[in-house]
């Protein structure tokens, strides 16, 4: 590498250290490579950013944000909080298994782990808090349940990675469904296990009368992902369609029906839609740019070939990526693990005959955890204030659900038919 290249490197490492926001991060010295040393032309690229975010998969992407700020602000999410509470709030700890069913049900709208966080933090915490249960403990759940959100389909980071790496988002939704159901049932059994340790019981069993008039209030909001996922896994429109059609359902649900969407409230969506999808667009930009400076350099090439000299095998191979992307997730947020280093291992995923839907999955899982891993932890700083307690204690409690998640990736790598059965079924 020339001088200049590597200059370009250490900008882009000393505008990361100093928290420079990660778009501009990756791209100013990205460009400095790619018109220096690789010899683009500068309307080349220029050219990279408008194709970069042109594509059709990507386009899902600010359309499933908008239906998930809708469906949250639609007025029906008490509804389907009292439905899950009258459905398994009797049970040991069923309050705080509330929590995971919920969060699981919610993955299947909104995709998102901030915006289940925040329902959740809002409305469950303070009822586990005010039923007897320890406010930490409540906090940890919730902010490790809310990574289910970006794990069951339909999934951001999902779109993201599948759109930048030519890989079916079709494929890695089926793909995340089996891991995030699997996660979300081994923390429901942790959580009955440690409210039987603590005593955390029940509220009173509702009544068959309180279950059906709490389903019927809900039953709107239920059908959401019937729709939306069940479209997408039959035939009948593709992911970006799909996405089209959850905003139309979550407006006329918050408009008719439950009544929340007011005019103010639908100006407030469609700026925070436009705020993120930017933020996002603008980093899959940087990753793009950054991407292709680091083939030129050969990175992928030599994390091929050392994998190739290693003779991992696929299950050996993934156990190892997963170890070293949990590590990373102490050190880094997930948008850039996800647009930067998971694209990395692609070539040695293809060499191995592994499924690329079953890599995305598992891949975004970590970078998931990473989440709510210290000391970087975004989720963390994000649930303090939100549920009202202090990031230690959050963390205290939050470590046995992580392991269940991390589990949870070992399974599905010995047994990967988890994941790939409804993939298969679908091809």
């Amino acid at each position: 590498m020339d001088t200049i290249t590597i200059l370009s490197l250490a900008l882009i490492v000393l505008f990361f250290l100093i928290g420079t926001p990660l778009s501009v991060t990756f791209s100013i010295g990205s460009i400095i490579i790619m018109i220096h040393t690789m010899g683009f032309p500068i309307g080349n690229v220029s050219q990279i950013f408008y194709t970069t975010i042109s594509g059709y998969p990507l386009l899902a992407m600010p359309f499933f944000i908008f239906a998930g700020n809708a469906i949250l602000s639609s007025g029906g999410m008490g509804h389907l909080r009292d439905f899950m509470s009258n459905l398994v709030g009797h049970l040991p700890g069923g309050m705080a298994v509330a929590i995971c069913v919920f969060a699981a049900f919610l993955g299947s709208i909104s995709g998102s782990a901030t915006a289940c966080l925040a329902i959740i933090g809002t409305i469950f915490v303070p009822m586990l808090a005010d039923s007897g249960y320890s406010r930490a403990f409540a906090s940890g759940l919730a902010v490790t349940s809310a990574g289910l959100g970006a794990v069951i389909p339909p999934s951001v980071f999902m779109i993201i990675f599948g759109a930048s790496n030519r890989i079916s988002i079709a494929d890695l939704f089926a793909a995340g469904v089996g891991p995030g159901l699997l996660a979300a049932l081994l923390m429901c059994v942790l959580t009955v296990i440690i409210s039987l340790r603590r005593g955390y019981y029940g509220r009173k069993k509702a009544t068959t009368a309180e279950r059906l008039t709490a389903f019927r209030k809900a039953l709107p909001i239920l059908f959401m992902p019937v729709i939306v996922l069940g479209g997408i896994y039959s035939g009948v429109f593709s992911p970006t369609q799909a996405a089209s059609v959850a905003c139309i359902y979550s407006l006329l649900l918050g408009v008719f029906i439950y009544k929340g969407i007011t005019w103010r409230v639908f100006l407030n969506m469609l700026v925070e839609t436009v705020r993120l999808s930017s933020m996002i667009y603008f980093l899959v930009i940087g990753g793009e740019l950054f991407g292709r400076v680091l083939g030129y350099v050969g990175l992928p090439q030599m994390i091929s070939q050392w994998v190739i000299n290693m003779h991992l095998g696929p299950t050996a191979f993934l156990f190892a990526v997963q170890a070293l992307l949990l590590v990373m997730g102490f050190f880094f947020s997930s948008f850039p693990m996800v647009v930067i280093v998971l694209p990395l291992f692609l070539p040695s995923v293809m060499t191995l005959g592994i499924d690329p839907a079953l890599y995305g999955a598992l891949a975004v899982f970590c970078a998931i955890i990473g989440e709510v891993t210290p000391p970087m932890g975004p989720q963390l700083w994000i649930a303090a204030p939100i549920c009202k307690e202090k990031i230690g204690n959050i963390m205290r409690e939050s470590w046995a659900f992580l392991g269940v998640q991390v589990l949870t990736l070992a399974i599905v790598t010995v047994f990967p038919q988890i994941s790939l059965f409804l993939v298969n079924l679908m091809r």
